[in-house]
């Protein structure tokens, strides 16, 4: 039963962000915070706090909130 709760009831401390690579880094795929490969294709992802930050800190990923 554990497996039908919606992400949003399982974790409400998750963020939703939408993550790309930078130009910069060309076609190269880039991992982070246990994540990817992020490609200069917008990505949408669920992470807790602390990947959220290292996912902002990464000056080759162009990191957004993401809407519901």
């Amino acid at each position: 039963m554990a497996r039908e709760r919606k992400s949003a009831e399982a974790a409400p401390d998750r963020v939703r962000l939408m993550v790309r690579t930078v130009a910069a880094l060309g076609s190269q795929p880039r991992y982070r915070a246990g994540l990817g490969p992020f490609t200069r294709e917008p990505q949408a992802v669920e992470v807790n706090p602390e990947q959220a930050e290292a996912l902002k800190a990464d000056p080759m990923l162009a990191v957004a909130e993401a809407g519901e």
